[in-house]
């Protein structure tokens, strides 16, 4: 309102509140904008320091974000700013685009297992956190069982957790283990309806790395089972050391492997990147599943962050379908993954 020439109140124009609407909302997609920019910025350069770690991490859900400065700059009729908020929008997507596009040979392949028998699927391989053994062994049978999972991984296995899963069946469905329980969060272990070539540990990583071979089409697998360490808010250390060392384990190995387990990174990460380097390839990414965040599983609505994975480098075979599972009593949802034949 406002004092018109005689002194009294006056309300103001429809031109003065359009006028209005458009200033509070070029400030907003300024602000907005500023904001979505870092983590694009991080992202694009690779900064992880501090918190920044846990920013990039959130890309997909700031893919999204990108869209208020860019619907904010087109009510403020700002050319300039639509132009600018265009920009991370454009590079979030080109990010997150391959998560919802197979790759040709997945495609092809899924679209030949649609039309034959379920046979023509030959692997199921499974990941699962535990959370300190407090994972309901009943529900993760259930899944073994439900889904036909032929290898599964587990991390933060601990005795107690192993007992109650015996007790559930687990040995009866997967007669084949490699087990490194421990108490706390770095047991780690494998089971198997498959038989193992060859079953180890390796040493190296904050929780010990659980190492198998299997046949798969007349082919020797190498199957992994790992557990980074997390990143801190602002010690990151322990992290890259084990991302490091994780880099340099897979870079070593020939012949075809793949890597199962709670990597507590995202795709988006310098590491993970890293590891694409080497040849391995996300089977999210592979099939085109989508984004299929898993953790936490616990207090929130749904998942924020995508840090479990199956990747794998040179396996005659390709990831068709990518689903996740909640268990009850694990902050993080199971991965499951089918390959079929390439």
């Amino acid at each position: 309102m406002s004092l018109d020439d005689a002194g009294s109140l006056s309300m103001p124009s429809a031109a003065g509140k359009r006028a209005w609407l458009k200033r509070v909302a070029l400030w907003a997609s300024v602000l907005s904008l500023a904001a979505t920019l870092i983590p694009v910025a991080a992202r694009l350069l690779s900064w992880e320091t501090g918190p920044l770690v846990y920013f990039v991490s959130t890309m997909p859900w700031v893919t999204v974000a990108c869209l208020v400065p860019l619907i904010l700059a087109i009510v403020a009729r700002s050319r300039v700013f639509v132009a600018a908020s265009l920009l991370p929008l454009v590079a979030c997507v080109a990010w997150m685009a391959p998560l919802f596009v197979a790759d040709g040979s997945a495609s092809a392949s899924a679209s030949a297992s649609a039309s034959a028998s379920a046979s023509a699927v030959e692997l199921r391989v499974a990941t699962a956190n535990l959370t300190f053994g407090k994972a309901d062994a009943d529900a993760l049978v259930a899944m073994v069982s439900d889904r036909s999972v032929d290898v599964l991984a587990v991390q933060e296995l601990t005795p107690a957790e192993v007992d109650a899963l015996r007790a559930a069946g687990l040995d009866e469905a997967m007669p084949f283990s490699e087990l490194r329980p421990r108490r706390g969060y770095q047991g780690t272990g494998v089971w198997s309806r498959l038989p193992f070539e060859s079953a180890d540990s390796v040493p190296g990583l904050g929780s010990e790395a659980v190492r198998i071979a299997v046949k798969v089409r007349m082919e020797l697998v190498t199957i992994y089972a790992v557990h980074p360490m997390a990143p801190g808010v602002f010690d990151h250390s322990s992290w890259a050391a084990d991302m490091a060392t994780l880099t340099c384990m897979l870079d070593a190995e020939t012949g075809p492997v793949l890597v199962a387990g709670d990597f507590n990174t995202t795709r988006d990460h310098r590491s993970f990147r890293g590891l694409e380097a080497l040849g391995f390839e996300d089977a999210v990414d592979e099939a085109g599943a989508g984004f299929l965040p898993t953790f936490p599983n616990e207090g929130l609505p749904m998942p924020v962050v995508a840090i479990d994975h199956i990747i794998a480098r040179d396996v005659p075979l390709v990831a068709i379908e990518v689903a996740t599972v909640a268990i009850p009593g694990a902050d993080h949802r199971a991965l499951v993954a089918t390959y079929a034949g390439n």
